[in-house]
């Protein structure tokens, strides 16, 4: 029965966990404050871990894992900046995964890093495989491909080192139109740029596919769906169905001058992902091909309850 462990039980990582108890997985989720974080997880029978990537010892991840362990990797890269590591020392950003590595290839059965398809950078909207050159334009972006390149790295036959680069994660209360209506998005540029998304249980599946048939050594996939499209069109698709305005339009050049440049960069970056290594390997299939029937299902739901509590 395979172990899972999730370090940075966040978003994606509590909707693993459920799934992995479905699943009748055992299942240990990791935060600084478990207690008060992922308490509610407690009562379907997932182990709470107090770990902090940056703080605690590698241990700590090493006395939950035995030869079944699949490691899920999902914490951030926790900071803004990318410092290149003194001779001889590894980069802050790497040291944690690193760590972790150190302390269970060879003991556990593989780890899992989820990534972003930021570190491909601008590829000016062409359509991009995992082979693609990796230019990332922010240092979040560049502080994940390094960690990939550990991960990466790692070439065993009795382990299994991945990378699933994860693309516009969206899922009920995550979507353009949660984003908008607390007024949290503009449109740059107009909306104008394309790309993939990808829906939290489908990163959730890929996940699962990987731990039944991933192969061994390291491999990275790119997690996405088949359809992309502009942010114009998703902001429509929320206006059409919730009645919401569009956000603000501004140009890049404004964003530029208000936002973080991790952030104006994923503005700057377009390409077209393609998925296709995850679904031949794995045999992994995305339920939702499209973000417009995704949101468009997500978006229906919440129309529902707020014309739901108008009735009560």
């Amino acid at each position: 029965m395979p172990n899972i462990v999730i370090v940075g039980c966040g978003y994606t990582g509590e909707r693993l966990a459920r799934r992995a108890v479905e699943e009748g997985w055992r299942v240990t989720a990791t935060s600084r404050s478990p207690s008060t974080n992922l308490g509610h997880l407690e009562a379907l029978g997932v182990n709470l871990l107090s770990y902090d990537v940056l703080a605690d010892d590698a241990e700590v991840i090493a006395g939950v894992c035995d030869a079944e362990t699949w490691v899920v990797y999902s914490a951030p890269t926790l900071f803004r900046e990318r410092e290149e590591p003194a001779p001889g020392e590894r980069a802050r950003h790497v040291a944690p995964v690193q760590a972790i590595l150190d302390d269970i290839v060879g003991s556990a059965r593989g780890l899992i890093y989820l990534s972003s398809t930021s570190v491909y950078g601008d590829h000016q909207g062409a359509w991009i495989d995992e082979d693609a050159e990796r230019a990332p334009l922010s240092d979040v972006g560049a502080m994940r491909r390094d960690i990939e390149d550990a991960v990466l790295d790692v070439r065993r036959d009795d382990f299994s080192a991945l990378v699933m680069r994860l693309v516009g994660i969206y899922g009920p209360g995550r979507t353009i139109a949660d984003y908008i209506v607390k007024g949290r998005y503009k449109l740059v540029d107009g909306g104008r740029k394309v790309s993939n998304r990808v829906h939290v249980d489908d990163i959730v599946s890929a996940i699962v596919a990987a731990v039944a048939r991933a192969p061994s050594g390291s491999r990275a996939y790119n997690i996405c769906d088949g359809d992309p499209r502009s942010v114009l069109e998703l902001a429509e698709l929320a206006r059409d169905v919730l009645g919401i305005d569009l956000p603000e339009e501004v140009s890049l050049t404004e964003y530029e001058a208000q936002r973080p440049a991790s952030v104006v960069a994923r503005w700057k970056s377009s390409y077209r992902c393609a998925g296709g290594r995850a679904r031949e390997e794995l045999g992994w299939e995305p339920r939702w091909e499209s973000a417009m029937v995704g949101l468009r299902a997500i978006f229906a739901e919440m129309q529902a309850k707020k014309s739901g509590g108008r009735h009560r």
